[in-house]
């Protein structure tokens, strides 16, 4: 079975997150006559390329029965300091922010036992005002390699598409051919019964947080690569979005149920939706009230998890 496509009880794969971006892309096409202009389309490539590299991490941390509120200020420090430091140490320097950031993460949750969604809201409003500190505005200069990786064609393919296939092969390799992922569903199935049969489940916890604040590293360097400049509000939306994007997937948060294939089609989702407004003349500020109520429909649509899924 192929990776990405992987179908099975586990995946929470439905009609609606399979169909919202189908119809979404059917309506687009009817009501926006500029939908399908080149330049259109590439907007709308580069739009879900960042939402999607978060979503995936937020997926992993959603896998366990967690959630990470923090990652769209990882996003925005990751722009500071990519403007802010020597170019040689720009990226080293970012993901050893992201490392830290994770390992604070999940040990706040998995040792302390604070609970995610306050741990997490804690971490966002450090990074977010140490963002602001290091940087009040946008401006700065990218490093003209990092312009490069986020912009232009590899093999004739836009870059935004090569980071979103790199960045999905790698976690559906992660997920569908590691042990670290089949415990994943195990733990978010049932942490408990995974601890009786002997294995531990602390470290893979923890590496889950990691894994996604690097997932906001990485949506920074993309961002702030292709927008050729610093910003410490760049992430802003990303942790409702992200959120957002999984559960329309089909992702539970209450762990144990979700797939790569559904973070694709959340992420989907919510860029034809932004794209659909900006083409529409709909005032931005509606979008945020209607990411708000797809969320609360997407968790009401959800199941309660069941024992052995």
């Amino acid at each position: 079975m192929n990776l990405l496509f992987a179908t099975n009880p586990r995946s929470g794969l439905g009609l609606v997150s399979i169909g919202l971006p189908i119809v979404m892309f059917l309506v687009l096409s009817l009501v926006a006559p500029k939908f399908f202009s080149f330049e259109n389309l590439g907007n709308v490539s580069n739009q879900i390329t960042a939402l999607l590299i978060v979503t995936l991490g937020q997926m992993i941390v959603a896998l366990v029965a967690g959630i990470d509120i923090s990652v769209g200020s990882v996003v925005s420090l990751t722009s500071v300091i990519v403007v802010s430091v020597d170019p040689e140490i720009a990226i080293p320097m970012a993901v050893l922010a992201g490392l830290a950031v994770g390992l604070v993460n999940g040990f706040g949750v998995v040792v302390a036992g604070v609970h995610p969604l306050i741990m997490t809201l804690a971490s966002m409003t450090f990074l977010q005002g140490f963002a602001l500190l290091i940087q009040t505005g946008a401006g700065g200069t990218v490093p003209s390699y990092i312009q490069r990786l986020s912009t232009g064609t590899f093999l004739g393919l836009p870059m935004s598409i090569v980071w979103s296939i790199i960045v999905v092969a790698i976690v559906s390799f992660i997920i569908y051919r590691t042990r670290f992922g089949l415990r994943m569903f195990a733990i978010g199935a049932n942490a408990r019964n995974v601890e009786l049969s002997g294995v531990r489940t602390t470290w893979p916890r923890i590496l889950c947080y990691v894994l996604c604040s690097l997932s906001g590293v990485l949506a920074g360097v993309y961002l702030t690569g292709r927008i050729a400049t610093g910003d410490p509000m760049m992430g802003q939306s990303f942790s409702l979005d992200s959120v957002t994007a999984v559960a329309l997937g089909g992702v539970q948060l209450a762990g144990g149920t979700g797939s790569v294939l559904g973070a694709v089609f959340g992420s989907l989702t919510l860029g034809l939706i932004t794209n659909g407004m900006n083409l529409l003349g709909i005032s931005p500020f509606f979008r945020g009230a209607l990411t708000g109520l797809l969320l609360v429909g997407a968790i009401s649509l959800q199941r309660r998890k069941a024992i052995g899924i």
